[in-house]
């Protein structure tokens, strides 16, 4: 029995330990190709009124609260949501863009936990006509909570990612 315990004890040790010396940073990735001019994906991107043709979350809450403020596409526009507990409540804002390139955005969670984050939607061509577009979002883990959730968060986070892609592949190759 005392051999149980001991080993117990040292598989819980292994696991704080590893828990403790994660690295605090963050970086997810996930990338499609849409036949579509890279204007038009841009032009989807970089407008927060479009996020709800293509966002993953907002079949969560279709009574989510959203507000918009700053002109279209220009630096300091953002997009607020308030909704229920699997969207929470949130703000993105747009802090630069780059012609038919690239999307840069501060992500900052309220609730259920207070995070931040930053987004950056590229556009790239695939040499075919088509374009690859890339969804990142790097930060820090607030906490040791958010350190030991990483993987399961990552991981969900990454599904998300590729399905609000493959929602914009959709609509974008539908408007091309």
């Amino acid at each position: 029995m005392s051999i149980w315990l001991v080993g117990l004890g040292v598989a819980a040790a292994v696991g704080v330990l590893a828990v403790v010396t994660r690295d605090e940073n963050f970086r997810i990735d996930r990338s499609v190709r849409i036949k579509s001019k890279a204007g038009t994906i841009f032009a989807v991107l970089r407008d927060f009124r479009q996020f709800e043709h293509w966002s993953p979350w907002e079949k969560h809450d279709p009574q989510m609260q959203k507000t918009f403020e700053g002109e279209t596409g220009a630096t300091g526009s953002y997009y607020h949501w308030s909704g229920n507990k699997q969207v929470g409540e949130g703000t993105m804002t747009l802090l630069d863009s780059q012609e038919n390139e690239g999307v840069d955005l501060r992500l900052e969670f309220y609730r259920p936990f207070a995070s931040q984050a930053t987004v950056r939607w590229s556009v790239a061509p695939a040499g075919d006509g088509s374009q690859v577009v890339t969804w990142t979002m790097k930060g820090k883990h607030p906490n040791l909570m958010a350190k030991a959730a990483a993987p399961m968060v990552n991981s969900m986070l990454g599904k998300n990612f590729d399905e609000g892609l493959a929602r914009l592949k959709a609509h974008c190759e539908k408007s091309a």
